[in-house]
């Protein structure tokens, strides 16, 4: 499958399918433990398409995986 761009607040994901970006990119806005503890935000947190991004995608990527700033 080709990887799609996402962006999940501040950050730039590839990745098959929205849900996968946001496992990707919340540990990264968030510890463990705080999702944990707030299930409405880690339900309320969006992974955005971003087609406009999609020609950036590292054609040798597998897998997903969370751009570089």
């Amino acid at each position: 499958m080709l990887l799609r761009a996402y962006r999940v607040q501040n950050h730039l994901v590839y990745a098959n399918r929205g849900t996968e970006a946001k496992i990707l990119a919340a540990p990264k806005i968030r510890p463990a433990e705080e999702w944990r503890e707030d299930v409405a935000a880690w339900v309320a947190l969006r992974a955005e398409r971003a087609p406009e991004l999609d020609k950036d995608v590292d054609a040798t990527a597998t897998e997903a995986y969370i751009a570089a700033k």
